[in-house]
């Protein structure tokens, strides 16, 4: 029930990210333009920019915890062997959900001082950009917490795996 309910979590963020990163380029394509070619700016720009920008930094964050493509240095997994290797992902994954915990929990004051500031170009409060942090790191936490409690065993889709898996479905007719 857990994982499903992280799985559709992960879609949402994932196409949250995609749309934000979409948004974000529009953004900066129309701000490129109006500004050097029509000489003015537009200041909801100004706050939609950042605001697409960190939400999606910390949502694609979660995802990359999830997917195990986050802060572990394989390296020095890939030397272990055996159970050193389990308590070695045991520990990177605590660490990382820490590392959440105290994101959010070091945001507390910062989102409740975007209660109070406003963005100076429109007027809008800043909770909405400043409160990415927080809902950031709990997802953090919350993704990192998954994969330490899910089975280890599981089979994990690494990048090297879908990059192997993409070669072996190409063929030569393919490529015509």
């Amino acid at each position: 029930m857990l994982k499903m309910f992280i799985d559709r979590l992960e879609w949402g963020l994932e196409k949250s990210a995609a749309l934000m990163c979409l948004v974000l380029l529009a953004c900066l394509f129309v701000e490129v333009l109006t500004r050097y070619v029509f000489f003015t700016s537009i200041p909801e720009i100004q706050f939609i920019v950042p605001f697409c920008f960190l939400w999606m930094v910390m949502f694609g964050t979660a995802i990359a915890v999830r997917k195990g493509t986050h802060f572990d240095v394989d390296f020095i997994q890939k030397m272990l062997g055996g159970r050193a290797q389990k308590y070695h992902r045991y520990a990177m994954l605590m660490i990382v959900a820490i590392g959440g915990l105290i994101i959010a929990w070091s945001s507390i004051s910062f989102a409740e001082l975007g209660l109070l500031k406003k963005n100076p170009s429109t007027g809008i409060r800043m909770i909405y950009i400043y409160a990415s942090l927080l809902i950031g790191g709990l997802l953090i936490a919350l993704m990192a917490l998954e994969q330490l409690f899910s089975d280890p065993e599981e089979p994990t889709a690494s990048l090297d795996d879908l990059l192997e898996a993409n070669k072996t479905d190409l063929s030569v007719e393919d490529l015509k």
